[in-house]
């Protein structure tokens, strides 16, 4: 029997492979990378900001328990309990096992997640949406390693969709709370408006021309200058916090019911939970190639286990019945600022979060933030979020189909709001899907994509005309992307070392007719040349010097320049490989999308 399969040991290297240490190398302009120990200091300073501004994100469990109709104490409990999860999640993701990424990943709760969270919570009860957040940490378990498989499924214009209609979402709650109309009788409110105001304006100003270190603090910021204009309007909250004790375990006061497994609940948050494995995709990836200088590639094997984090890390938010979420981008802009990537920092960051959800004045101070300006957080979030999915939707070369992909989704889902009627109007058990125009345009987006990708050729075939031959492979590849979605730099990239080969051959003496065959796996485009001859030489080495190529003689200039060019088509593609068969030669050239 092969080693590696004998016993449940084996089975767990197979479905969890170990952590393989690779040949990472610091950038220049980074102090400490991932694997390096900073002095003690650095540690314990980095981790407890990378712990703070984590916190300003439990924000987002402060509206999503108003949004659940919790009191102030239930509203203090379930925020320490966010913030306990968040902690762990952090301490997972920053220990290098065959269950986490081992990197500088914070978890946060995600807006994302904020409107489902809330709309399944009110439907179905906390225990269903419990049961489904629990189920869908489980299927995340298991589907980490195939989960980058499913990019056809999911490519950028169906998340784009998601994402957008995210952002639309959480329009109604954001404008609501910014005038003061929370509940039934109550009219426009200019103070709350006023204080609304102040909180997306000082949030946007700082954006648009902050620094980068006030970039990172901008929910902060504005959360700050909106309750200090309500304080002045007086438009702060009237009732006061409860009683609180200084030490409190966190979850025990919560009183959570078991687990419930709704069909139709567990089917939205599955949905759901493809935003937040995108995310954690996105995130990832950012780190991987923001902390290696000889990046070249995506490490998919570290990927599926920052997936296989965040899926027992949502078996805990489920658990708890808090705010799911993934990892923080905005402390992914901390590490790039500071220069500082040591997975030990996530390490201090981790405890010190576990240690804060222990201090329920904590969530206190959280759950102080006046209702205007939570709504202000919200539209600007909102904001962010639908020219973040429109960015999403338009990163690829649009087509026909495309169009309609995005255009029919966003309709159906828009339209579901716009005329609630609709829902009324459907059988009892499908209503709260059709409530929510986040889950029918998520769903039309997925269907829609299915749909139009029939009949869509894999590979796309060409022979060169010999007389206009690198314009027609540009074509060649400009249709091809345009057919298959492929980024716009992506094509241009392979349109480049595409025409570099195309040289190459001829000065190499390739005479006869040259075929282009392309094709695309949502993670490379690969084109490969096929041509009768003998296969092109790829041992690059060293750039000639230029000085000495010019005092070269004929034949050592003619070798200088095909070394060059050999070095152009290895620098432009990802992956290079030539190789023989008989009379007939290829030259395959894969770039990363």
């Amino acid at each position: 029997m092969r080693r590696g399969w004998a016993g449940p040991a084996g089975w767990l290297d197979r479905l969890f492979p170990r952590p393989v240490p690779g040949n990472r190398k610091r950038p220049e302009d980074f102090v400490y990378t991932t694997e390096e120990k900073p002095p003690l200091p650095v540690l314990l300073g980095m981790g407890l900001q990378h712990a703070l501004l984590a916190l300003i994100f439990a924000l987002y469990a402060v509206i999503a328990a108003q949004g659940m109709g919790l009191d102030a104490g239930q509203t203090i409990g379930f925020v320490s309990a966010t913030v306990l999860v968040m902690g762990c999640g952090t301490l997972l993701q920053s220990l290098p096992t065959r269950f986490s990424a081992g990197m500088l990943l914070v978890t946060i709760p995600g807006p994302s997640r904020l409107p489902i969270h809330i709309a399944v919570t009110l439907q179905f009860g906390l225990a269903a949406t419990m049961g489904a957040t629990i189920i869908a940490g489980l299927a995340t378990v298991a589907m980490a390693r195939l989960i980058p498989r499913l990019r056809p499924v999911f490519p950028p214009e169906v998340i784009g969709v998601v994402v957008l209609m995210l952002g639309i979402t959480l329009v109604t709650g954001g404008v609501s709370r910014s005038v003061g109309l929370t509940g039934e009788g109550q009219a426009f409110s200019g103070p709350a408006a006023l204080a609304a105001a102040a909180t997306v304006a000082c949030m946007v100003g700082i954006a648009v021309w902050g620094s980068p270190g006030w970039r990172r603090v901008a929910m902060l910021a504005g959360a700050v200058v909106g309750t200090l204009v309500a304080a002045l309007t007086g438009s702060l909250p009237t009732g006061g916090l409860p009683e609180m004790p200084l030490l409190a375990v966190p979850v025990l006061g919560l009183q959570l019911p078991w687990p419930e497994f709704h069909p139709v609940a567990v089917l939205v948050i599955l949905l759901s939970q493809f935003i937040t494995i995108m995310d954690q995709f996105a995130s990832t990836l950012s780190m991987d190639r923001l902390t290696d200088a000889n990046w070249r590639r995506a490490d998919m094997p570290m990927v599926g286990r920052a997936i296989t984090g965040v899926g027992i890390t949502q078996i805990l938010f489920g658990c708890t019945g808090t705010l799911p979420g993934s990892s923080s981008s905005a402390n992914i802009g901390l590490v790039h600022a500071t220069g500082i990537a040591a997975r030990r920092v996530g390490t201090v960051a981790g405890l010190a979060l576990i240690l804060a959800a222990f201090f329920p004045p904590v969530a206190g101070l959280l759950a102080l933030t006046p209702a205007p300006v939570v709504g202000g957080i919200l539209l600007y979030t909102a904001a962010y979020m639908i020219t973040a999915g429109m960015d999403l939707i338009m990163s690829r070369m649009m087509n026909a189909r495309r169009s309609f992909t995005v255009g029919l989704a966003v309709v159906l889902g828009t339209a579901v709001m716009l005329v609630p009627q609709l829902s009324q109007e459907a059988p009892e058990w499908s209503r709260v899907i059709l409530a929510s125009g986040l889950t029918v345009g998520a769903i039309a987006a997925v269907a829609l994509n299915a749909l139009f990708r029939i009949g869509i050729r894999q590979t796309h075939r060409q022979v060169l005309p010999p007389e206009r031959e690198a314009q027609a492979a540009q074509e060649a590849l400009e249709f091809s992307g345009k057919l298959w979605g492929v980024r716009q730099d992506t094509v241009l990239r392979a349109g480049y070392a595409v025409g570099e080969a195309l040289e190459a051959l001829r000065e190499m003496g390739v005479g006869g007719p040259v075929t282009l065959t392309t094709s695309f796996d949502e993670f490379s485009l690969v084109s490969t040349l096929s041509y009768r001859g003998r296969a092109l030489r790829l041992e690059p080495g060293a750039a000639p010097d230029m000085a000495a190529m010019l005092e070269a003689e004929e034949e050592d200039l003619d070798d200088a320049m095909r070394q060059l060019s050999a070095l152009m088509i290895v620098r432009l593609a990802d992956r290079v490989r030539a190789s023989q068969r008989g009379e007939t030669a290829e030259l395959q050239l894969s770039i990363s999308n």
